[in-house]
């Protein structure tokens, strides 16, 4: 660290991993730098929010509330959730025609999508190595372009993606597995943080909560707890951590309260299907999904 106003000196001096390592000693340390960018479980506040580097400070957990805040990338992975039996894998084959068109098209959506993200991703790339090797007014404005064309196509792919796996999850797997469910309304944020993907409430007055994937690669994700522990998606902890978020939401939003009361009410009584719903393979025709349960009892507790 340099002495100073800014502990990472001129611009360039440090590498990026050396700025990180400083901005990860100051959270641990440094008076009112948690503060100032992160909430009480080591999420970041803003991702706009910038220290005396330029740079957002790296995300951060830790082993429990004893132990230092450590960056999330440098952390071990979160324990693996627990299954209850083996991957349920299904083709196209005998979905009703309008669900099959729908299937289809959300697709042929996420595939156009990835391909049009791969195209700007490589003019950006482009952009900034011509820049690099002769600055011009022009290579810069392109530069400028070509990533903020990059960000618009990379959101899009994202929600084509997340489109794709919910519309699986809706045209064929409930259905399937679950007919007669009926979807519950979600009341939380835009961005589809802090919430499941679906919920969906069975005949037997159960629930159905869905988390849904593009694709047999997508991997699982993991949020961090009130005390900064991280944990995997699809493990009771997890799946109590969003309920808290959602009553935690309820003290403004009735709706919410509801929702979060009723789903924890039934886990106590084994009456909900915490379920993981992927995508299988395809180049913009539907070709089928993979579903399996997770086993968020008591005695399924990730430890």
């Amino acid at each position: 660290m340099y002495d100073g106003d800014n502990p990472y000196g001129p611009k360039g001096a440090l590498a990026p991993e050396q700025i990180h390592e400083i901005q990860v000693y100051r959270a641990n340390h440094e008076p009112g730098y948690f503060e100032e960018f992160y909430k009480k479980n080591g999420n970041r506040k803003d991702l706009d929010l910038v220290d005396e580097s330029g740079t957002t400070p790296p995300q951060l957990t830790r082993e429990s509330e004893q132990h230092p805040w450590v960056a999330a990338k440098d952390a071990p992975e979160p324990l693996r959730p627990r299954y209850l039996g083996d991957w349920i894998k299904r083709g196209p084959d005998g979905l009703p025609p309008e669900s099959l068109e729908t299937l289809h098209s959300a697709a042929q959506e996420r595939h156009f999508a990835i391909h049009h993200d791969t195209v700007m991703e490589r003019w950006k790339q482009d952009a900034s190595h011509a820049h690099e090797q002769n600055p011009t007014w022009e290579t810069e404005t392109e530069m400028h372009e070509s990533k903020a064309a990059y960000r618009e196509s990379h959101v899009r792919m994202r929600d084509a993606s997340e489109a794709f796996g919910e519309a699986v999850a809706e045209h064929h797997v409930i259905p399937e597995h679950y007919p007669n469910a009926v979807p519950e309304q979600l009341d939380g944020p835009l961005n589809g943080n802090d919430q499941f993907d679906q919920v969906w409430r069975r005949e037997d007055g159960g629930y159905v909560v869905v988390e849904a994937k593009s694709s047999v690669n997508t991997e699982l994700g993991a949020r961090n707890l009130p005390d900064g522990r991280r944990v995997s998606q699809e493990t009771r902890e997890y799946f109590l951590g969003i309920i808290r978020e959602m009553e935690e939401r309820g003290r403004k939003n009735p709706s919410e309260r509801e929702l979060a009361r009723n789903p924890r009410k039934a886990l106590r009584q084994g009456k909900v299907d915490y379920i993981v719903v992927k995508g299988e393979k395809n180049a913009g025709r539907y070709t089928g999904y993979h579903m399996r349960q997770f086993d968020i009892s008591p005695e399924g507790k990730a430890s």
